[in-house]
This record gives structure tokens, C-alpha cells and sequence, in this order.
């Protein structure tokens, strides 16, 4: 039987030259994935079958993302080709035109992305409940709000392993990465008490990508359901900031970006 390949192991975090950018290319599955790291200099670190790189940017195909922290989980989605294939599982960024803070997130069954904006404790919607958020906000997002809590096991400075990391509705911890798992920090995030607000791309309209239940679920041909990329996930994300930001600063919500969300009303479930 041939052997089966394997993936080198990143003990400690290393820069990212141009040496090692070339000996990510396995690590994080293909050189399409490395063809969306534009940028130069960050670090990578890899731990449990998932890959940390730090200060690096992100590119989808119309934008590229400043991101704080990129992760790629081995096992996530689909091996075959696919709209999938070279996106990162997980994506935080500090949104510049609003301040708040980013995550786009892949869940890690289903394989289908969602997206999450936080907001401070002085915002007028910090602890709402996304379904009682009123629609009069002017709160337009692919399905609608389907995520709304404090950051995810509580507010804490420290940084966990970083597979548990990788799947964390939460600030970035304000420490450099380590492989080590760090027990405590003496420095906390100012936005330590974000509150995110987050929709999902599994409605009936969406193509999920592993197979499950609802990949060939009832009115999907009618609907037309398709996969939700890194680039609409990232562009919803970035309307949700901006229009939270708008309520935030008592001012009418921006026109969005991008084509017509389709009808919630297609879908009876609220997503998750």
C-alpha cells in the first residue's frame, strides 16, 4: 500500500520568508490556499492538525483583509475540488472603517461558513438578544441574526491551544502566539466585554458542503441553493459592521454591498 503523506508538524512559531512561505503549501492544503496569503512577514504555528498564522493578509476574490489571526483546520471541508477549496476555517480582523472586531468562522462538521461582528459594552445593542433586535434598525444580513452572545467561555486574556482557538467566538487575546498554552496574561483587551452578533450560511438557500440531511434538502433546486464563499461571507460581515456602527452612532444604516439577500421567508428555520 502507498504511504500515506505526511504533514510536517510546526512546533514553535516561525516567520513567514519566503523559505518558509513555500513550506506552508502542504500544511494548509494547496497553493491556492497559499495564493490567498498576499501579504509578507507574520508567523505560523501549527498544533493538533491546525495551522495559526498571525499578521498576515487575507484575500478573497475582490478584497483583501488585514487579519490578526488565519486558521486552517485539517478535516473541515471537502478534500475534493470545490468553492472551498484554499479558504481558511477561520478569519479575525479589525474592521478599519468601523473599529469593531471581525470573524468569519467555518463550522467544523458541516463545513458551511458564518460570520460574527462584535461590538463594545457602550453600543445601544451590547446584551440584546439577536431576535429582539427590531427590524426598524434597518439589521440586514445573509439569513438574518441567528448568534448573539458575549464572547464565547467568557472574556479572558489568555490564549488557549490553539485548536480550541480555532472554533472561538472571541477578541484575539492580546499575547504573541505561543505553542505552549498560556495559563495567564497580564494584559487585558480593551473590548474584553465584546458582544457578537452573528449570522450562518446553512438555510435552505445555502449549499452546504459536507453531506448531511440538508444538503439535498426539500425545495433546494427551487431555491438555488449555493455555497457561500469567503468573499460573500467576508462582504456580509463587513455590512453588518457598518450598519451596526450605524446604530451605534444614532445615524440611518448604509446602503450594503453586494446583491439582494435572498428572501428569509424561504426558510422556516433560523439557521445557527
Amino acid at each position: 500500500m502507498p504511504r500515506k503523506k505526511s504533514i510536517p508538524a510546526i512546533t514553535t512559531a516561525i516567520a513567514l520568508n519566503s523559505v518558509a512561505r513555500a513550506s506552508l503549501i502542504p500544511i494548509i492544503g494547496s497553493e491556492v490556499a497559499l495564493s490567498k496569503l498576499p501579504g509578507t512577514g507574520g508567523t505560523a504555528v501549527r498544533d493538533l492538525g491546525v495551522t495559526l498564522i498571525t499578521d498576515q493578509e487575507y484575500s478573497t476574490r475582490d478584497r483583501t483583509i488585514p487579519a490578526r489571526e488565519i486558521f486552517y483546520v485539517d478535516g473541515s471541508k471537502p478534500t475534493a475540488d470545490g468553492p472551498w477549496r484554499g479558504e481558511a476555517d477561520k478569519l479575525a480582523w479589525i474592521d478599519e472603517r468601523t473599529g469593531f472586531e471581525c470573524i468569519m468562522l467555518r463550522d467544523p462538521r458541516r463545513g458551511h461558513l458564518s460570520g460574527y461582528v462584535g461590538v463594545p459594552r457602550d453600543h445601544p445593542l451590547w446584551g440584546w438578544d439577536h431576535e429582539a433586535v427590531p427590524a426598524d434598525l434597518g439589521i440586514e444580513v445573509h439569513g438574518g441574526l441567528t448568534y448573539s452572545r458575549i464572547c464565547k467561555d467568557g472574556p479572558e486574556p489568555v490564549r488557549r491551544r490553539i485548536r480550541t482557538e480555532a472554533t472561538r467566538i472571541c477578541h484575539v487575546p492580546p499575547v504573541p502566539p505561543k505553542f505552549e498554552p498560556l495559563t495567564q496574561a497580564t494584559d487585558h483587551s480593551p473590548d474584553a466585554h465584546v458582544w457578537w452578533f452573528g449570522f450562518a450560511c446553512n438555510h435552505l438557500y445555502d449549499l452546504i458542503p459536507v453531506d448531511g440531511p440538508r444538503s439535498k434538502h426539500f425545495m433546494g433546486a427551487e431555491t438555488k441553493a449555493e455555497y457561500r464563499d469567503d468573499a460573500y461571507v467576508v462582504r456580509e460581515i463587513l455590512n453588518l459592521a457598518g450598519q451596526l456602527r450605524a446604530v451605534g452612532d444614532g445615524e440611518a444604516v448604509p446602503a450594503r454591498e453586494g446583491p439582494p439577500l435572498p428572501p428569509v421567508g424561504l426558510d422556516p428555520s433560523t439557521g445557527g
